[in-house]
């Protein structure tokens, strides 16, 4: 405790210093609790509990706090929403943390938890403290709602989940990876608005590979210019990674470089086919994941034939998104379109997928999730052969009536790049 003005002064109450940006306005934060608390009692649920990062900076930042458990392991975040309140438990970090998360996030409340732990304990704050603070929010006899299904990642230890369990014997610990599942799958405005601008990005720096891209240049050349590009174009709250998801095909080299994140000195040449598996843009932390190909040089017959099937897969899979249908529905389009031409069953599992994996929307035969409008779910035809990788992904709304492209959709011609 630090003097100031006469009176004790706890350096984690202050919230002085210099401005910092919110992630999203308030008004967004009280859409997104609103709509929780209606979820959670649909879902009989007293509290949400929140301890993964996957899920937490959703209702907080992208980048406050720091510390969610599956993030740094020797620290710890709580976020407990109940239908009176909205609380943060988080380490304070030197006694500094609590001062930036005061002036980056939303949450109503946040409240220390102790870096001190028994040995032999190695993580620097102790379960048991945890449990303390569900008594003070009158928890101690309330049904606790845990990321604790399908496709969650609960963000704390198994040890320490069951040791809270322990703590609380009169709480009730239930599954709240529904409520979960409908938060991240059914997105607000702001949420659709930003991933369309982030696409917006995506589909531009993808239109540049034509104009950029030349034989004898290295990949690391090629994605350089790329990067120059991008940067001279968009601002701070846009982000570019120009590594990862290329895809380099060439049949009669014998040097092809298949999917790869690594950026290489490979030298492109006649008779590539190129394929990325995202865009590499973001805007403000909302990826674009749209997929192009292209070819350098004069492509053979089977290049336009398996590029103009997988464009046909792309929008069939499209014509069949629209509120009620399934995700086994769009997938169920694509296989069709795959059987009409001869090719062999596609076994790699799913062909597109929602905004997060978080909400459950996996194209896939044996996900029967209902669409409703507010989702996104993107299209994802994959297919290969020696000549390429033919991934050809655009993301789509699901409307009132039916679906809406959030951005210049795949090209129905192969983009050729002369050699």
């Amino acid at each position: 405790m630090n003097a100031r003005d006469g009176a004790m002064f706890d350096p984690t109450d202050d919230d002085s210093g210099y401005p910092l940006e919110r992630d999203f306005p308030r008004e967004e934060y009280l859409l997104r609790v609103q709509r929780a608390r209606e979820y959670l009692r649909a879902a009989d649920v007293d509290a949400l509990v929140i301890t993964s990062a996957a899920v937490g900076q959703w209702f907080t930042s992208r980048l406050e706090p720091s510390a969610w458990h599956d993030r740094v392991q020797a620290r710890s975040a709580w976020y407990i929403l109940t239908q009176d309140g909205d609380y943060l438990y988080s380490t304070p970090t030197n006694n500094t943390h609590f001062s930036a998360l005061r002036r980056s996030i939303w949450v109503s409340e946040i409240r220390p938890i102790v870096e001190r732990a028994p040995w032999p304990r190695t993580e620097i704050w102790d379960v048991e403290q945890i449990g303390d603070a569900f008594r003070v929010l009158g928890l101690e006899r309330a049904r606790l709602g845990f990321e604790l299904g399908d496709n969650m990642t609960l963000g704390i230890g198994v040890h320490d989940y069951l040791r809270l369990r322990d703590l609380l014997p009169d709480a009730a610990f239930v599954d709240a990876s529904a409520v979960v599942r409908r938060l991240m799958s059914v997105h607000t405005p702001l949420e659709i608005e930003r991933l369309r601008i982030a696409c917006a990005a995506g589909v531009w720096i993808h239109e540049q590979v034509p104009l950029v891209l030349r034989a004898g240049q290295t990949e690391r050349q090629f994605l350089g210019l790329l990067s120059a590009r991008f940067r001279e174009r968009y601002g701070p709250e846009y982000g570019y990674q120009p590594g990862g998801g290329w895809d380099v095909r060439n049949a009669e080299s014998g040097d092809s470089s298949r999917y790869h994140a690594a950026i290489t000195d490979r030298v492109f040449k006649a008779g590539d086919q190129l394929t990325r598996g995202d865009s590499g843009a973001s805007y403000r932390g909302y990826g674009a994941d749209v997929d192009r190909i292209w070819y350098l040089g004069t492509p053979p017959a089977v290049v336009r034939e398996w590029y103009r099937i997988a464009w046909e897969c792309n929008r069939a899979m499209a014509q069949a998104i629209r509120p009620g249908a399934r995700c086994s529905d769009i997938f169920a389009a694509f296989a069709s379109v795959e059987r009409k031409h001869g090719l062999p069953e596609t076994r790699s599992g799913r062909c597109g997928h929602g905004l997060r994996n978080t909400g459950g929307l996996s194209v896939h035969p044996d996900n029967h999730t209902v669409l409703e409008p507010g989702m996104v779910i993107s299209v994802e035809p994959m297919l290969g052969n020696a000549h390429g990788y033919y991934d050809l992904e655009d993301q789509f709304l699901v409307t009132e009536t039916g679906r809406e492209c959030l951005h210049t959709p795949a090209p129905e011609d192969l983009p050729v790049i002369p050699a």
